[in-house]
């Protein structure tokens, strides 16, 4: 009997130990079909035509025409689950691969150049705030966001008889609304911060703003937190991230024959849609057998697509490709567009580590109320502002770009040469310049050099020598300098480093042809070895620089060979007269 009851007892435990296993392997199923929730909440109505103007005006122009979407969260969890969180790229079978601002642009028609969207996040005085920029308030108490459905039910009608301010207050409503319902959605979708207001203030400095980054830094915070298994809920502009996708991977929709309209994302609206719907496994399956090689990494090079793209949508192409942070109040996110330089029609090559943010990353507005984020975040914001010096800055550490050791100032278009007339025969004859005694910078004298006329003269160390120090170059801030030595010796002192190449000199530049004021000083110094009393003949140079006499179409074809004075023939014979005789 107990040989019975303790095998009973073990094929219940096995049976308990096989339901486990199962209930281990349901949980494991459903964590890998996990489906995300989000929500896009589109405006549902056209702006008033008073409105355009204004909209265009402070850059959310193109956004404001930006339909109503139905969302493939199936598809957005297969491609979040690519996510890399320490380079904000997607890793798929062809390569790395990511949102970038040339994306933002095309997609949406958000500036992406401009300053860094940050300030204070926390309002003091809301309902002060809200009455003056938007003429009504939704609480006479404390708050720290609106509601969408607010803004639609305030500002979906504008009366006849509004006025310019009227006008205005509502350009401010319906921008809110975009960010919050569509291009900067929080988690929750149905409201949107009150810290994006203030910058709304003046419509005319609103475009000075980067939206376009700050919208990108928000999609790469929700795509890193998504990466966590515990979490359900993503914000943040997945419009773009669901057209992004089909544009490059055209394989995940089932319709294809949509017309291209600006902006891009338009094409994948609900009225044409992105046909049936698939789930997580066949997206994953798609996204693994056919990116490889049906990935379109420049799906904006079409000529159909290039046709509806306005040229203000490309004028700042220059920032796509470079490699900063993005910040949007309290987030900031690095931006490695050197990582993805295949998507720009460049060979990529292999990238250097990405930035750590450290503690940054993830950090949020929770307990650091009244807290300015430009002021937190000042390093970043510094380095956003100075994006496309950073390249030069590194380049004028680690390489040589000036020979001679300085910088190269290019001289003004309207500088002018003297004796310009010579070479203009319709311009009118200039007076010759008069020389003036040049004030003694060292030991000795100056000398003359072809290029610079008048009184810029090379000063020498002794009599009218030719000397290496260039006396009317500006010095050089030491970290770009070059170091003494055998360098191009003709040129320099072994002493004293080079002096900068080019510098803009206290006269405009005279011709090389020009006449000189008065005789050429010695082309060159005492030789050595000589005495300095010696006398030197000057030879008078003033007979090269006179103006060619006009070419007719008598000696037009002799202007090739020297000419010399023709003497008649001593004897003559038949058929031979001079003007035909060979010399």
């Amino acid at each position: 009997m107990r040989k019975k009851g303790e095998k009973g007892e073990r094929k219940r435990e096995e049976e308990e130990e096989k339901k486990k296993k199962k209930k281990k392997k349901k949980k494991k199923g459903n964590e890998s079909y996990r489906v995300l929730r989000g929500c896009v909440n589109s405006i549902g109505f056209q702006p008033d035509e008073r409105l355009i103007p204004f909209l265009e005006l402070a850059g959310f122009g193109s956004a404001a025409l930006i339909r109503t979407f139905d969302l493939r969260y199936d598809l957005i969890f297969a491609l979040v689950e690519r996510w890399r969180p320490e380079t904000h790229t997607f890793h798929l079978p062809c390569g790395e691969c990511t949102i970038t601002l040339e994306d933002v642009a095309v997609q949406l028609g958000l500036p992406i150049d401009g300053n860094a969207v940050t300030g204070v996040s926390s309002i003091s005085r809301p309902a002060t705030l809200c009455y003056e920029l938007l003429g009504r308030s939704s609480s006479e108490g404390k708050f720290a966001s609106l509601r969408l459905s607010w803004l639609k039910a305030n500002f979906e009608y504008l009366p006849s008889t509004a006025n310019e301010r009227e006008v205005m207050q509502a350009v401010r409503a319906y921008i809110m609304h975009l960010i919050g319902g569509v291009l900067m959605t929080e988690s929750n979708g149905s409201t949107v911060h009150l810290m994006y207001l203030p910058l709304l203030s003046n419509l005319h400095n609103t475009r000075s703003y980067s939206w376009g980054s700050a919208m990108l830094a928000m999609l790469y915070r929700e795509f890193c937190q998504t990466t966590n298994p515990s979490t359900i809920d993503i914000g943040g502009c997945l419009i773009l991230l669901q057209s992004w996708a089909l544009y490059r991977m055209p394989f995940l929709a089932s319709i294809s024959h949509q017309s291209y309209i600006f902006p891009l994302v338009n094409r994948w609206s609900k009225n044409l849609g992105i046909g049936r719907s698939y789930t997580v496994p066949i997206y994953r399956l798609m996204i693994e057998n056919h990116s490889g090689e049906g990935f379109i990494w420049m799906p904006y090079s079409v000529l159909e697509i290039m046709a509806v793209i306005p040229s203000s949508a490309r004028v700042h192409s220059n920032l796509w490709c470079i490699s900063a942070p993005v910040i949007n109040f309290q987030i900031v996110e690095w931006y490695h567009g050197d990582r993805v330089l295949r998507q720009f029609g460049c060979i990529q090559y292999i990238p250097s580590p990405p930035v750590r943010l450290g503690d940054i990353h993830g950090m949020t507005r929770r307990g650091r109320h009244g807290l300015d984020w430009g002021d937190e975040h000042d390093e970043y914001v510094t380095i956003w502002n100075n994006r496309f010096e950073r390249y030069l800055q590194w380049y004028c550490e680690i390489g040589k770009p000036f020979l001679f050791g300085g910088r190269s100032v290019v001289v003004p278009p309207h500088t002018t040469r003297i004796g310009q007339h010579l070479l203009d025969p319709h311009h009118a004859p200039e007076p010759e310049p008069q020389q003036e005694p040049e004030p003694e910078l060292h030991s000795g004298g100056s000398s003359y050099h072809p290029d610079l006329g008048g009184d810029n003269y090379f000063s020498g160390s002794s009599g009218h020598g030719y000397h290496s120090e260039f006396d009317i170059f500006s010095p050089l801030p030491p970290q770009y300098s070059n170091h003494p030595g055998s360098y191009l010796s003709q040129y320099s002192t072994p002493s004293d480093p080079h002096p900068p190449m080019y510098s803009t000199p206290p006269e405009p530049y005279p011709p090389p042809y020009s006449t000189p004021p008065g005789p050429y000083p010695p082309p060159y110094s005492t030789p050595l070895g000589l005495s300095s009393s010696m006398t030197f003949e000057t030879y008078d140079f003033s007979s090269m620089f006179h103006t060619p006499p006009h070419t007719n179409e008598e000696n037009v074809d002799r202007r090739s060979r020297p000419q010399r004075e023709r003497r008649a023939p001593q004897k003559y014979t038949p058929r031979t007269t001079p003007s035909n005789h060979q010399f």
